[in-house]
């Protein structure tokens, strides 16, 4: 019997999923890409691996460049891999938008990786019924697995495969298709997806960028208003705000939100409803954590599985108080840690 954690997030993907991605200009000045030099030999689990570290193929979910993601795999056994074509988060759609509209081309990949890795299985991961039948349309051989809607579902998802025997796991939706360009085409990784939201922005859009441009160059294209007063890539769960404007776009930037208010989050005394404890995939009790480091001389023993924390920040989401939880908890991880209780 799996437990249910998780919390569930308002989805806001409508606006930005109603139109095709958008290829946005290169600025000028900025340098052409160079195609790859031709591949050598055959085509086996080492040429891809070496396919994608010349194309500097970096997955997007993580930041990490796919060949060593790949030879890390490969090491630890994975049975099974993942193409991750769904986003938690409740503003970003890029993977989504980027799975619809290159649907073999990550199929490919996802096969090139399997191969590359020794995994037995691969599957392309969505969010929901309603997504697996979109994709199903558009191809009918597409082996599809459902995460679900509770955030975090990555998590979520890999947990229930590991409890039925699974060794999992994910590569991104744009890893995948930039494997295939690089193989097929021996294109480098040079453009992302890039979902513009939030309430400074009318048209809300996947955009196609490319790597390296300014950030003020994509909220320029986009029209973003004038009035924004704060811009924050990533998640709008667990996302920083941008305070340099002139900061590049990376492989991993899948969402640029820009609001016209500050967000002003109201905290009040925790109650002990234990919603955090409930939603947390990792077994954590962020409310006790909460008040035990609220005293001068921390416990370390009531600091328990601290350790764990993947920083998804769920605890803090479900919490009706408004507290920081995560940020508790990763506090006292950090502590515990260092071991300094002094």
């Amino acid at each position: 019997m799996i437990l249910q954690h998780g919390v569930r997030l308002e989805q806001q993907k409508t606006p930005s999923l109603k139109q095709k991605i958008q290829a946005l200009p290169v600025p000028a000045g900025l340098a052409a890409s160079k195609p790859l030099a031709p591949r050598q030999g055959k085509l086996d689990a080492a040429g891809i691996v070496a396919a994608a570290e010349a194309a500097n193929i970096v997955d997007e979910f993580d930041g990490a460049p796919l060949f060593q993601k790949l030879k890390r795999m490969r090491r630890l056994r994975v049975k099974t891999i993942l193409a991750c074509c769904f986003d938690e988060d409740p503003y970003t759609s890029s993977a989504m938008a980027t799975l619809r509209e290159n649907t073999d081309a990550i199929i490919a990949g996802l096969v090139l990786a399997a191969k590359a890795c020794g995994a037995q299985e691969n599957k392309i991961a969505v969010a929901t019924a309603h997504e697996a039948r979109v994709i199903k349309r558009i191809n009918p051989q597409a082996d599809l697995v459902i995460a679900g809607e509770r955030y975090p579902a990555r998590v979520l998802l890999k947990q229930k495969l590991r409890y039925s025997g699974e060794t999992t796991a994910y590569i991104g939706a744009q890893a995948c298709a930039a494997l295939t360009m690089a193989v097929d085409n021996g294109r480098a990784q040079d453009f992302t997806v890039v979902t513009v939201a939030g309430d400074a922005v009318e048209d809300w859009r996947n955009v196609k960028v490319r790597i390296g441009v300014p950030l003020q160059f994509v909220l320029d294209a986009c029209e973003v208003s004038p009035k924004t007063k704060i811009v924050i890539t990533g998640s709008s769960v667990t996302g920083k705000a941008v305070m340099d404007l002139s900061q590049a776009v990376t492989a991993s930037t899948r969402c640029v939100i820009a609001l016209k208010k500050t967000p002003r989050n109201r905290t009040y005394p925790c109650i002990g409803c234990q919603k955090c404890a409930r939603a947390c995939p990792r077994g954590i009790r962020p409310w006790l954590i909460y008040h035990e480091m609220k005293r001068d001389r921390p416990d370390p023993l009531r600091l328990q599985n601290v350790q764990k924390c993947i920083g998804c920040a769920t605890c803090s989401v479900a919490c009706p108080s408004g507290i920081d939880l995560g940020g508790a908890v990763a506090k006292a991880a950090e502590l515990k840690k260092s071991g300094d209780f002094n």
